[in-house]
This record gives structure tokens, C-alpha cells and sequence, in this order.
């Protein structure tokens, strides 16, 4: 038998993954000294680690790795350092972003949390394993043969700790996620706002000549505005009240229109008139009539109101319809049993006598109702269009030379002529009535003249200046117009009339029956509402071509 021959191996060194030995609880007792690290020497420890997370891998743990371990593990270190980022920036705006990052750091601590569980568990199970006992070889035996590699047991508890490592960094990429996610739209929003809010910060420096330029237009163009306002703008929900303050309409159609409603009054004037002709064979006829006239810049007003840019053709339908309501006419016919003599002759004596007769006295009654134009103007219009309507009346649609001939800038006396500096005689001041009407009356000699006005706060057309002094005086006349007046006075010649009846014009404006009326004050003179109140003689070459007659009224 041959010796056996001796058998070297050349040991190959072993892979350095295996954990160094464990030392002695007293070498582990002694405290380490502390070796001051110079920054280079930090930075090479540094780079000798991959940070994921919280987590730290060397080179070597993370060549074990799976590709897809490592990408998930990016994954969550890039959002939990963006979620840091993020709710840094704002946590000490919102205590729910504040909140949400001590969740996301919560989070990030659970893969430390593993390992360090996971590292006792080992160190536990190092304690329970027993060393390992060689056997004593004899001389002439080979020596073992060893695997020149790790320790089996060593590589499988690297990769498990390797796989706990890259689960406890997924997991915590997951619920970094699960967090961001929960935030909500509104931290989303609230994210970009602020970052809008600093680019527009910091465009706004940048640019600051520029943003100071625009705010000097805009300053501008609120004043422009703000004139425009002041002429009557308005604005509302639902229909606006746009802010025009003139007429568009052409100048011709407007007075067109105008012609067509004056046209529509004249002919109801002339039925009226023609009651004896159209009703013949009653005893009497008898008018209860209210003034046909109308404001034209009121009827103007309303058209543009309704139409803008409106044509004269386009608005006929609606000038008969507001003719309709303003204006309504009734008749009736009352019967009265009256007694006529008769003389009668007795055919014997052949002597006359009287016997009284009954009989049938009929009369025809007329009513005209006037509603007024604005009553059945505020009716068709509602609330916005109220309000542009004024607008139009305050400025006179920018046209106040349309109506001129229809009423003149001093009202119903359009005579041009200056107040006379007149002093009533002593003795017409002697009729006690005459001297209370003649006392009120002398009150607004020089008040402006103001279209429709009837009381001392508004100021007084002609008709509102005469009922106003009468109804001072215990007379009952209402408010009403030169022709109203003229209708319930008691008509009478000039010889007859006296200090204190009423003295009518007609023609001194467009509009039918009578247009002017004054207080007569005896000698030729009277006192009216032109412009301002003044005096007049009724006998001027003027108010004498006008004058239409007297009236009397009573109480």
C-alpha cells in the first residue's frame, strides 16, 4: 500500500459577506472612543451607502437586490422626499398638511422599525445555536474539505434581511402614497395656488413699471366710468337698465310718432264734438270731459324705453294701444219727467188757461277719463325699465330742442315777454274773496316754472298754479289742466268778468282746447305761471291774438 500522498489546496479567500465575529460582553462593555470625522472622511462613508429612505444599504447588501426591489424602493425615497418638500413648505399654513407629514414620517420610520425587530430576532437566534465542535484528526487524515464560499446560513440570512429591507421600503413607498393621495384635491389646489401666487410675486417685481402703469389705466378708466354713473348708469339683474341717456331714434321719427299720437287725439276731439250730429234728437247734451293732451317727451321716453332705435312705422301698433288705455270715453242717456205749460182754451168761455204737461227731458251724457300718459306708461313697464325711463326724462334724451313748439322752455306761456311790476288797486282788495285769492296767489310771484308741478316744493305749471290758490281758499277743483278748468267754470264775457275769475288762451302751444289759463286781476291784467310767475296784460299783442275767454268758478 502506498503512502497516501499529501494533498495541498490552495485556499481561495472567502467572500467577505459574512458578519464579523461577535465580541465578548466585556470587549462589548468598554466604550468606544470617539474619533473626530474630518468632512472627507464623511463623505466617503457616504458613498459607501445608498440611502433609501431611512433605510441604509451598503454596495454589497444592494448588489442582492432585485430590479424591482430597487425601482420600488427609488420610488417610495423620491415621494417621501417630495411629501417632505411639499409639507415643509405649507405646514405652517395648514394644520392638516402638518398633519399629513408626521403620517408620511410615521411611515417611513415602519422599514427601521422592521429591521431593528428583525435584527433582534436574529441575535436571539445566534444565542440558541451552539458552536460547533471539529473533530481531532489524526495524522495521517486529509484535512475536511470546506466550501471556499460563504456559509450557507450566512447568504440565506442576508437575503432575507435584503428582502426585509426592500419590503419595509416598498411598504413605506406605498403608504407615502396612500397619504399623499388621502390630502385631497383641495391640497392640491391650495399647492398650485401658492405657487401662482409666488410666480406672480415674482413677475410682479420684475415688471413693476409695467404693473404701475396698468394701474393708473385702470384708475382711469373707473373714473370714466364713474362720470358715465353719474349721469344716471344703473345696472340690475335681470333686464338691465342699460346706461344710454339719449334717444337713438332719428329725429323725424321721433317727431313722426309724436305727430301720429297729437293725430290720434285730434280725431277723438272731433268725435266728441260731433256727439249733436252722431246722437241726435235729445234735449240736452251734457260733457264731462277731461283734457286730451299728453307730455311728449314722456311718450318719447317710453318708445325709446321700449324699442331703441325705433322707426315710425315700427311703433303704431303700440301708440294705438296707449292711446286706448289713457283715454276712455262712455255716454249714457238720462231720462227726466218734466213739466211744460201748455195753454189751453175753454170752449166755452173761450177763455185761455195753463195746464202743466209732463214730459220726457232727455239728456245725452259724455265722459271722457283721461288715466294720464305716465299712469299707463308705469303700468306697461316694469322695475328696470322704470328706471331707464327716468333717466330719459331727467336728461331729455340729449334732445332738448325736439319739443320746442309743443311746449315751450317757459311752459304754456310762450310769449317771451318779462313780468310787469304790477300793484293791484286798493278797491278790488275791498271783495274780501278776492283779497284771500289774490294774498295766496302773491306768495310765488317769481317761482320758476316747472312742467306738471302743482305744490310750492314742486313749483307750478299754469293749471297747478291756479288750482292751488283756489283749493286754498275752500274751492274744490282738484288738480287738473287749462281745459279742465275751463270745463268746470262757468263761461263768461269779458264785461262781466271781475278780480279773481279766470282768464283762458288758446294756441300758445301745440296741444288741443284751451293751453293757457291765468287769475284775472281787473284792468286788463292777470298773474300766471310762465316763467317764473309773473304779471301780464292780457291785452298785448301777444296774449291778445291767444285769448280764448273767462270763467267763473264756485265753491
Amino acid at each position: 500500500m502506498s503512502d497516501p500522498k499529501l494533498k495541498f489546496k490552495e485556499e481561495t479567500p472567502r467572500s467577505k459577506t459574512r458578519s464579523p465575529p461577535k465580541k465578548s460582553m466585556a470587549e462589548q462593555a468598554v466604550p468606544k472612543k470617539k474619533k473626530l470625522k474630518l468632512d472627507a472622511d464623511k463623505a466617503a462613508e457616504k458613498a459607501q451607502h445608498l440611502r433609501f429612505g431611512k433605510a441604509d444599504l451598503t454596495v454589497e447588501e444592494s448588489r442582492h437586490l432585485s430590479k424591482a426591489q430597487k425601482r420600488e424602493m427609488y420610488a417610495a425615497a423620491l415621494a417621501q422626499a417630495a411629501v417632505h418638500r411639499e409639507a415643509d413648505r405649507y405646514e405652517e399654513d395648514n394644520v392638516g398638511v402638518q398633519a399629513l407629514n408626521e403620517g408620511s414620517k410615521t411611515a417611513e420610520r415602519l422599514p427601521a422599525l422592521g429591521k431593528s425587530r428583525y435584527a433582534q430576532k436574529l441575535k436571539k437566534q445566534k444565542k440558541l445555536q451552539k458552536p460547533v465542535q471539529r473533530p481531532e484528526r489524526n495524522a495521517g487524515e486529509e484535512p475536511p474539505q470546506h466550501d471556499t464560499g460563504s456559509h450557507p446560513l450566512s447568504r440565506t440570512k442576508q437575503r432575507r434581511r435584503n428582502q426585509h429591507r426592500a419590503q419595509a421600503a416598498a411598504q413605506a413607498g406605498k403608504q407615502t402614497a396612500r397619504a399623499v393621495q388621502s390630502a385631497g384635491v383641495a391640497e392640491k389646489v391650495k399647492t398650485l395656488t401658492a405657487s401662482a401666487a409666488q410666480g406672480s410675486t415674482a413677475l410682479i417685481k420684475s415688471n413693476a413699471h409695467l404693473f404701475v402703469a396698468l394701474g393708473v389705466l385702470a384708475v382711469l378708466l373707473l373714473l370714466l366710468l364713474s362720470g358715465f354713473s353719474s349721469c344716471g348708469v344703473l345696472f340690475s339683474g335681470g333686464t338691465q337698465v342699460s346706461g344710454q341717456v339719449f334717444y337713438t331714434a332719428e329725429d323725424e321719427d321721433i317727431r313722426g310718432a309724436e305727430q301720429d299720437y297729437k293725430e290720434l287725439e285730434r280725431k277723438l276731439q272731433q268725435k266728441i264734438a260731433r256727439t249733436p250730429l252722431d246722437n241726435p234728437g235729445y234735449h240736452e247734451y251734457q260733457y264731462h270731459l277731461d283734457p286730451i293732451q299728453h307730455d311728449p317727451w314722456q311718450l318719447t321716453s317710453f318708445l325709446t324705453t321700449l324699442y331703441d332705435d325705433y322707426t315710425r312705422s315700427e311703433v303704431q301698433a303700440k301708440l294705438q294701444e296707449v292711446f286706448k288705455k289713457q283715454y276712455k270715453r262712455t255716454t249714457w242717456v238720462e231720462v227726466q219727467i218734466r213739466y211744460k205749460t201748455v195753454w189751453m182754451v175753454d170752449p166755452i168761455t173761450m177763455i185761455p188757461y195753463p195746464v202743466q204737461i209732463p214730459y220726457e227731458y232727455r239728456i245725452f251724457h259724455t265722459k271722457l277719463e283721461n288715466k294720464g300718459l305716465e299712469t299707463v306708461i308705469r303700468g306697461e313697464l316694469n322695475e328696470d325699465q322704470w328706471k331707464r325711463y327716468k333717466i330719459f326724462q331727467d336728461t331729455l334724451g340729449g334732445r332738448p330742442y325736439l319739443f320746442n313748439g309743443g311746449l315751450p322752455p317757459g311752459g304754456s306761456d310762450s310769449s317771451g315777454e318779462a313780468g310787469i311790476d304790477y300793484q293791484v288797486p286798493a278797491e278790488a282788495l275791498t271783495d274780501s274773496e278776492f283779497a284771500a285769492i289774490y294774498k295766496e296767489a302773491q306768495k310765488y310771484v317769481g317761482t320758476p316754472y316747472v312742467w306738471g308741478g302743482s305744490t310750492p316744493k314742486t313749483g307750478f305749471d299754469c293749471s297747478g298754479y291756479v288750482c292751488w290758490v283756489y283749493n286754498q281758499n275752500g274751492y274744490n277743483v282738484g288738480r287738473t289742466t287749462a281745459e279742465g278748468l275751463w270745463q268746470k267754470s262757468q263761461h263768461i264775457r269779458e264785461a262781466e268778468a271781475k278780480p279773481g275769475d279766470l282768464v283762458f288762451f288758446e294756441g300758445t302751444y301745440d296741444t288741443p282746447g284751451k293751453s293757457h289759463v291765468g287769475i284775472y286781476l281787473g284792468n286788463g291784467m292777470m298773474v300766471s305761471a310762465g316763467d317764473p310767475i309773473k304779471y301780464a296784460n292780457i291785452h298785448s299783442s301777444y296774449w291778445q291774438k291767444h285769448l280764448a275767454g273767462f270763467g267763473r268758478l264756485s265753491k
